[in-house]
């Protein structure tokens, strides 16, 4: 579906732009360990987002609680070399948004009413945010730079499998992910940590602003606890002739077993 590749490529991103990511990453490291050094509960830590682990403080996590559980779509090689160092993690490939599998079986099914000249329209699948089997006692669940991500690759996928499909219904089923992940976030029985760009900035090469805009479809988030600037693509990344800001948050998710 795309997420493999996806994964290689932001590997190959930040080797292009590591000086220019370097500030983000220490700040979202912050945060996680901050998270993690209040929580009240230290048996079980759950990172879902952990990806290439540029932004996971996995030592001091590894020192803090009895069992970190990395969590993402897909895990590259260099990442199951470098968490086989620690005895007490462990990798979950999870779609934590709980649609890929469905999502893909449904393009499937229609490719194959096509083949066999028969109509009807694709359902887009609900998400249906979910931790993985065995990490439901999780004392602290930090979403790590995911939730902007979460409709990306099946947004992608769905437009270009399903060519009938209206604009208007593919945007509010990427807004519907978006807004589903961050209120099961608020369901959680433990300590919870949001990280999430909200807001891309685009400058011309003066650094004059020229266009800005909501990076979580729009949705509404409370102020968060801290702010930074994430300098993602420098001139020359997207293109010669603009830059572009992420503008991240940190949140303590205040959740129902707060």
């Amino acid at each position: 579906m795309g997420y493999l590749y996806e994964a290689i490529a932001l590997r190959a991103r930040y080797g292009r732009n590591a000086l220019s990511w370097q500030p983000h990453l220490e700040n979202a490291r912050r945060s996680v360990l901050t998270a993690a050094q209040r929580c009240r509960n230290c048996e079980r830590a759950v990172i879902l987002g952990a990806g290439l682990l540029l932004d996971v403080p996995l030592q001091e996590l590894s020192g803090l609680f009895r069992e970190v559980v990395l969590v993402d779509i897909v895990f590259l090689p260099e990442v199951r070399r470098k968490v086989k160092r620690y005895n007490n993690v462990r990798l979950v490939e999870h779609d934590v948004a709980g649609i890929a599998e469905r999502l893909y079986q449904a393009v499937r099914e229609k490719k194959a009413r096509a083949w066999q000249k028969e109509g009807g329209k694709v359902c887009l699948p609900e998400s249906v945010p979910g931790l993985p089997v065995g990490a439901g006692t999780a004392g602290l669940v930090v979403s790590l730079n995911i939730l902007s991500q979460l409709a990306f690759v099946p947004k992608k996928y769905a437009a270009n499998h399903l060519h009938d499909l209206d604009n208007e219904l593919l945007n509010t089923w990427c807004r519907s992910m978006v807004e589903l992940h961050y209120e099961w976030l608020k369901t959680l029985a433990g300590d919870v940590c949001l990280v999430s760009d909200f807001r891309y900035i685009n400058k011309d090469r003066k650094g004059m602003i020229m266009e800005q805009g909501s990076t979580i479809e729009g949705i509404d988030l409370p102020v968060p606890d801290a702010v930074w600037a994430w300098d993602i693509a420098p001139l020359g990344e997207l293109s010669r002739s603009y830059s572009r800001e992420l503008v991240v948050g940190a949140w303590q998710v205040h959740t129902e077993g707060s």
